[in-house]
């Protein structure tokens, strides 16, 4: 009879060996932290990456664009009314179909996107800090590698999709 595989107790002065709680335990204090960097501008992750999407897609309702991020009409209709409350988006009709409105930046919120790219970049980077030059590259490559196996969009954060996510990174 084939011996089964022995799950050791963890021993909090190693690092752990499991790729999964790895990741996991990385996503969550990143997504933590990098919410914490964006505090100041009063947005959140999952705001930050909406932005993203509206000013690549200016003028595309927010129908189209909850279909394109696979986000449910009625939780779409919740985020891009706290983003226009916020007064960083606004709905303006669409010239060709009275019927449509396309989301765009206001000036306000282009301002904060930009400074919540810089927030971003300047993260990222100490978050690689320890890393070596070219392994953020190879670590990149490796999680896109895992990332492609699994299900979902790949540019759009799972939390995107949950009425009450937690943290999402950028």
């Amino acid at each position: 009879m084939a011996e089964e595989p022995k799950i050791e107790p963890p021993v909090p002065e190693q690092p752990p060996q499991s790729v999964g709680f790895l990741i996991s335990q990385l996503g969550f204090f990143s997504s933590k932290r990098f919410a914490e960097a964006l505090a100041p501008l009063e947005i959140s992750p999952r705001e930050f990456l909406l932005l993203r999407f509206v000013a690549a897609s200016a003028g595309q309702s927010q129908q189209a664009l909850g279909q394109r991020l696979g986000v449910p009409p009625s939780r779409m209709v919740v985020l891009v009314d706290e983003l226009e409350a916020a007064g960083l988006v606004e709905r303006r009709p669409d010239p060709d179909d009275r019927r449509v409105r396309g989301l765009h930046l206001t000036r306000r919120g282009g301002g904060i996107l930009r400074r919540a790219a810089e927030i971003a970049i300047d993260y990222e980077r100490e978050l690689c800090a320890p890393l070596e030059e070219g392994e953020r590259e190879r670590l990149l490559e490796l999680l896109q590698k895992v990332q492609g196996a699994q299900a979902g969009l790949r540019g759009v954060h799972p939390g995107l999709h949950q009425e009450h996510p937690g943290p999402t990174a950028g």
